[in-house]
Formats: C-alpha cells, structure tokens, sequence
C-alpha cells in the first residue's frame, strides 16, 4: 500500500467507509523486555466521512478488492 491507494478497514465490515492513504509512518520499536525489535508500518487515512485515522498496515484492505469480494457475496446468495 502507499500513499494515494483507496481503502477500507478490513475488520469493519459493517461500516463500509472507503478512504484515501494521505501519508505513512514507521514506528521503530528497539529490543525490550517485552517485545523483540520490530517496526510497524502505519498510515494516516482520510475517511469519507470527514474522519481520520492511523492504521496499521494489516488492518487495511484495497477498496478494489473489498468490492469484489461484496459482489461475490451478493452473487452468492442470489
């Protein structure tokens, strides 16, 4: 994903709410107690809505294919 995809949240289905990646961050985590080093790779999306929203990368989903798999649910249950 970069800047400028649309997208939707992959875990809300029930508020399908398109949106627009309007930047990027990676968060360093160095190695602690808690946690191996790692970094994670977020994005600022701007919502349809008029909301915005840092998401981690996993929690976002192209819009495109977000559409299809609706229509193929639709054409399913038809």
């Amino acid at each position: 994903m970069k800047i400028g995809d649309m997208v939707v949240r992959a875990y809300a289905w029930r508020a399908f709410v398109p949106g627009i990646i309007v930047d990027e961050e990676l968060v360093h985590h160095p190695d602690g107690d808690d946690f191996v080093a790692h970094t994670d790779h977020n994005f600022i999306v701007a919502w349809s809505d008029g909301n915005t929203s840092r998401e981690m990368d996993v929690e976002l989903d192209y819009l495109e294919e977000a559409l299809t798999y609706q229509l193929e649910d639709l054409n399913e249950v038809r």
